[in-house]
């Protein structure tokens, strides 16, 4: 035994804890074939087995427990080994039943009881149970600080991330895998550092946020990592998570090799048939990029046959279609996907509000509500029983120096509840605040995707194809669709570019230029000394007016429509100006004409953004953003127009 006790000693100084190579595993075999009571180096091969194998760490396993004996550590400890494998190779049926058998008593050791409730709150995490599950990781994380078991630590940082990944907190999100992945890289513990890297790639493909460079780099980055570890299912997990944005980024010739070997892993390791499926949609998309629509289209046929409830190879054929100029079949295609994705996002966003991230800031608040109650009527019971304690003194007649202590404390006290009272108070308005400003900006959000705008767009591409204009349709029907895709993106975030606001506006103008049957021209100027990639403002701000400009101005004039935005930077003031200038018919016409057609008829979208304005000037009263409206007139003083100007403050708003 000794000799064993040696020989597995020198092996994990050879080859590290993590066993993560392949001669490291032969020869910790070959010690524990030579003496199958060598249970240190029995440990290493179900800690390799766990990544690779689930057979394998099954029969090391039930070895290892056997040896064990009476030893109840060691027999917990190899139970959880096998929950997390399973776990990480998606069995998790197997890995709750496994976690059914852990018991722990009083003997149990710090690192076994973070150990099981860690492996509790991803089995949570996985039944979308996402409040508990966080609990459990935040419990897990004081315990690890507690019992200075600080290795630990990457781990419930990742999962952490992971339950806020649930609800699109990119910088929270974001910043807990940094600090994972830091973790991990110091502890040079591959397995993590591939999951994160993992996690990373998937949200900065859309998944959170759409930043390519970003998503390449960490997928690129976890396949040099798990390679150079030999971690082999890593390695495959990640090639299969980075064909997307390699594809989307142009590079297609090796996203479709990267696709193929995907799709032999996938059949190795035996993964989920949803990765088959947009494994050969990634390449179907590559091959559409090419001009190879034949192989594009056998892709699409093979993902619809494979998962017909899917909605990607609707979005393929759409594109193939389109970019053969066989527009009607383009349209059907592109209908069809618009109606899924459509109940997708309307289910995605329901379950979001009620998920646990999205309360996430009202909960704290609340919470806090709620500590500062308590607290306050525990210092009101003190309170009392201080007023009953000083009556008892007074009929007593004993120690007046100590009554004079307990009224001092009294009123200490009075002060105290008094501040807490207040800060209650305070605490109660921005907790309201919080929910008016949610609530603004989905009516800020839903004015934008105007229902009459979106008929009239359609009424009028419609109108193209029923007279055979084939390009015009298929070219404006490509720019709506671009339209709504980045009013779906800019509904996920609280700020955007100029830059990105330039683009919005052009392709709105764009569609309602079609409307109007080219009686309507349009001009977007920036001040030369304007990075608009640089300046952020808050999302939907902009918009509301220029269509407000159409609807109510422009709209009654039967021709020369004419409309300007121009943006003009203040550096010496750190201020963005923005204007917005008509030739309608001015403001107390389009009343009168309103007035005659609808008494009743209030501005629903330009009602819904002054409320957010007020909103976002709320914690901002010192430089809040201004909005001045002036009506233009003529020599004559009739009506010429209406010119609207923006204030903004950019060191308040900027990201």
């Amino acid at each position: 035994m000794k000799r064993a006790w040696v020989v597995s000693i020198c092996l994990l100084v050879c080859f590290g804890a993590n066993a993560q190579n392949a001669d490291a595993i032969d020869s910790l075999l070959l010690a524990y074939r030579q003496n199958p009571g060598n249970g240190q180096a029995l440990e290493e091969i179900v800690n390799y087995y766990r990544t690779e194998n689930l057979d394998s760490l099954q029969f090391y396993s039930h070895q290892l427990t056997a040896l064990a004996g009476e030893n109840k550590e060691l027999v917990n400890e190899v139970l959880l080994t096998r929950v997390n494998a399973y776990m990480l190779f998606n069995r998790y049926d197997s890995a709750d039943s496994l976690l059914q058998q852990v018991k722990l008593d009083e003997s149990a050791s710090p690192r076994m009881r973070v150990g099981y409730i860690m492996a509790t709150g991803r089995m949570l995490f996985f039944n979308q149970q996402y409040d508990k599950a966080l609990e459990n990781f935040y419990i897990a994380r004081q315990q690890i600080k507690d019992n200075d078991l600080t290795e630990l630590l990457p781990e419930a940082y990742a999962d952490i991330a992971s339950v806020l990944r649930q609800n699109n907190d990119l910088e929270n999100c974001a910043r807990y895998y940094a600090l994972a992945l830091a973790g991990a890289t110091a502890a040079n513990d591959a397995e993590l550092q591939v999951r994160v890297c993992y996690a990373l790639c998937r949200i900065y493909n859309g998944g959170i946020s759409v930043d390519l460079d970003s998503s390449v780099y960490y997928g690129e980055l976890g396949m040099e990592i798990a390679r150079k570890a030999g971690y082999n299912y890593g390695y495959a997990t990640m090639v299969d998570i980075v064909t997307a944005p390699i594809i989307r980024q142009g590079q297609y010739r090796k996203g479709i090799q990267m696709a193929k070997e995907a799709r032999r892993y996938i059949e190795k390791y035996n993964f989920p048939q949803r990765s088959l499926y947009y494994q050969i949609l990634n390449e179907g998309f590559a091959y559409e990029k090419l001009g190879v629509y034949d192989s594009a289209m056998l892709r699409m046929t093979e993902g619809a046959t494979l998962r017909p409830t899917g909605i990607d190879h609707h979005r393929l054929k759409y594109l193939i279609h389109k970019s053969k100029g066989e527009f009607n079949q383009a349209l059907q295609a592109y209908e069809l996907y618009k109606t899924k994705y459509d109940s997708i996002v309307s289910g995605r966003n329901s379950a979001s509000l009620s998920s646990l991230q999205a309360r996430l800031e009202a909960n704290i608040k609340e919470q806090e509500v709620a500590r500062l109650t308590q607290t306050a009527e525990v210092q009101a019971l003190q309170l009392s029983q201080q007023r009953y304690f000083l009556g008892g003194l007074a009929i007593l007649i004993i120690l007046l120096t100590g009554g004079a202590v307990l009224i001092y404390r009294q009123r200490q006290i009075k002060q105290q509840q008094a501040l807490t009272n207040m800060e209650l108070e305070e605490t109660r308005k921005r907790l309201t605040l919080e929910q008016q400003y949610r609530a603004s900006e989905l009516k800020a959000l839903r004015s934008q995707m105007n229902p009459h705008f979106i008929f009239n767009a359609l009424n009028s591409i419609q109108e193209y194809i029923m007279m055979n204009e084939k390009k015009l349709a298929g070219k404006f029907l490509g720019k709506f669709a671009d339209l709504m895709r980045i009013y779906l993106h800019h509904s996920q975030i609280r700020q955007i570019t100029v830059a990105e606001e330039i683009e919005a506006l052009n392709l709105y103008l764009e569609l309602e230029k079609l409307r109007f049957e080219d009686t309507l021209s349009y001009r977007i100027q920036v001040d030369e000394h304007l990075d608009p990639g640089l300046i952020t403002i808050p999302t939907f701000l902009i918009q509301p007016y220029v269509e407000n400009a159409i609807k109510h101005g422009l709209l009654h004039k039967n021709t020369d429509r004419e409309l300007s935005v121009s943006f003009h930077y203040h550096p010496d003031h750190q201020l963005l100006e923005c204007e917005i200038v008509d030739n309608g018919i001015g403001r107390k016409k389009s009343g009168e004409i309103n007035i005659l057609r609808n008494p009743d008829h209030q501005s629903f979208g330009m009602s819904a953004t002054k409320n957010r304005l007020e909103l976002l000037n709320f914690n901002n009263k010192n430089r809040p953003i201004g909005e001045t409206v002036h009506d233009l007139h003529n020599k004559n003083g009739e009506a010429i127009g209406t010119k609207v100007v923006l204030s903004i403050p950019i060191l308040e708003f900027a990201s």
